[in-house]
């Protein structure tokens, strides 16, 4: 059985009888595409000198009008569900998707959607030869659903509020990306300091026209809330990508603190070092550069984001991306690779001590599985590789966001834990052995390994209830790993195949707010 549709003679989208539900709500929404994309089309072409020559229109870089306005190849995108007609995601007939391993949280308490709060350590690199978090990882993020009326499914949103259905809302993506230290530096590649962290807000809206498939905002987290260049997809330049000493830096193993949360202007991203005691935010708002996409002329407007949902439910998710992304944390994985002579040796870099990388290495998409990610090269509690980040409640006590209630004053108090999380994983997307159900599995075919989550418990001093998620090659007395893999699960029938889904299961280690 295939998985395919077509495109009617009078321009309907005929979707095939065996799709779930879900699919068959994504192949209705993009029937009504069917004739807006035939119109986009013509559209943009007699509207393409007005496209600006460098920018965000697609953050893959395959825009045929457009050059991308960082040098470093795609990969740190928003990942896309196929299309009707498609077996694998696709940009300008380009294959687009990439490996995002991730746990999702799920809570139904008012604010869930649109307020949260995350505390995590950042890791620690080991002296060279030790693999360093770059080689593993090209950043981690933090999610949430965001309401664009210009992103599939081209329907108008309302944010904050629950009447948003998930496949009938225009829907956009936020990634609050943290990048590794010791990587090749902006804007050749995703890092800011040899030896210290940063952050960006990266908004990722869905078009689905070929001048501007992928629409992208991003914008460096500044001590000062200004963005370092425009953010907007229209506008996005070099200097967009370029740290200043407002860049909020932040050192290998300090406590982080991360806040999401909606204002009247726009989604707010705070990051606190508490370490330190320095902070920086920015708001997602049209005063600061922000746009949405048209999507068939591509032309960008000045647009301020706010969160789509008001709850965190398991059917509140971003109906295009691959994995169930809203109240999220996700690796992004398979991007570096010792330079081998392979068809993905994309981007090279001999290693450096002053710009990066502190290892020699490509950065592009590791398709045949055979770089550092998909080794034993992982955290496992040895000096031969870096720590894993940790993540905790801000509460200190159980592991996940927890969402805001209001004091007698008005002030947000973050005292509610999420009860229930799945994990899931893309990585069976990108090998071409995944063309039914019973051939995606972890790790793909030429992985060595394939990493995973786990809960570590017991720590010297910890309180009974003190744990924190790992990930890595973890295992042991004191380590919940979820069956290692298997955590992943099996094929997501309903949406997508080439996805592993767990069920939602009960948060291993519940936030107790009341013990401190």
């Amino acid at each position: 059985m295939t998985r395919n549709s077509k495109i009617g003679s009078k321009g309907h989208l005929i979707c095939p009888r065996f799709f779930g539900n879900g699919k068959q709500l994504f192949c209705i929404a993009a029937a009504g595409l069917a004739l807006v994309a035939l119109v986009a089309a013509s559209s943009a072409r007699a509207q393409v000198l007005s496209v600006p020559s460098i920018g965000g229109l697609d953050c893959n870089g395959l825009s045929p009008v457009q050059q991308l306005a960082i040098e470093a190849p795609r990969g740190i995108c928003a990942d896309v569900r196929p299309q009707p007609g498609q077996l694998r995601a696709e940009d300008n007939g380009t294959y687009i998707g990439h490996d995002e391993p991730m746990v999702t949280f799920y809570s139904g308490v008012p604010g869930s959607g649109n307020n949260v709060q995350w505390e995590f350590v950042l890791p620690t690199e080991n002296p060279l030869p030790a693999t360093q978090s770059f080689e593993n990882f090209i950043a981690f993020w933090f999610g949430m659903a965001l309401c664009d009326p210009n992103s599939f499914p081209f329907i108008p949103c309302v944010p904050n509020s629950d009447v948003n259905g998930p496949n009938f809302a225009g829907s956009a993506v936020l990634e609050l990306q943290f990048y590794p230290s010791g990587s090749r530096q902006f804007p050749k590649e995703f890092s800011c300091d040899i030896s210290r962290w940063c952050a960006a807000l990266n908004i990722f809206s869905l078009a689905l026209n070929d001048f501007c498939f992928e629409p992208w905002n991003f914008a460096l987290i500044q001590t000062d809330g200004v963005p370092v260049g425009p953010p907007g997809p229209g506008t996005l330049s070099h200097a967009s990508f370029v740290p200043t000493a407002k860049t909020l830096l932040m050192n290998q193993g300090d406590r982080i603190r991360v806040t999401i949360k909606d204002t009247p202007d726009g989604l707010l991203t705070l990051v606190e070092d508490l370490t330190t005691g320095q902070s920086g935010f920015m708001i997602a708002s049209a005063a600061n550069g922000f746009q949405n996409t048209d999507p068939v002329t591509c032309a960008t407007t000045a647009f301020s984001f706010h969160p789509e949902f008001d709850t965190a439910t398991a059917d509140h998710i971003v109906p295009w991306a691959a994995d169930h992304v809203n109240v999220s944390f996700s690796m992004e994985i398979g991007h570096f690779e010792a330079q081998d002579g392979n068809f993905d040796d994309v981007s090279c870099f001999p290693a450096s001590t002053i710009t990066g990388p502190l290892v020699a290495g490509c950065f592009g998409e590791d398709f045949d599985f055979d770089g550092t990610s998909y080794r034993r090269d992982w955290p496992d509690g040895t000096q031969a590789n870096a720590t894993s980040f940790r993540i905790r409640s801000a509460r200190g006590q159980g592991i996940g966001p927890l969402s805001a209630s209001e004091d007698a004053r008005g002030n947000d108090v973050y005292i509610n834990p999420f009860a229930t999380l799945q994990f899931m994983t893309d990585a069976p997307a990108s090998d071409p052995t995944c063309r039914n159900p019973t051939a995606c599995v972890v790790p793909p075919l030429g992985a060595a390994f394939y990493p995973f989550y786990a809960l570590r418990t017991g720590d010297p001093g910890d309180q009974p209830a003190r744990c924190a998620l790992l990930f890595g090659n973890l295992s042991g007395p004191r380590f919940n790993n979820f069956g290692g893999i298997a955590q992943y699960g099996s094929p997501d029938l309903f949406r997508d195949f080439q996805v592993l889904v767990s069920p939602v299961q009960l948060n291993p280690c519940l936030p107790n707010i009341g013990q401190q």
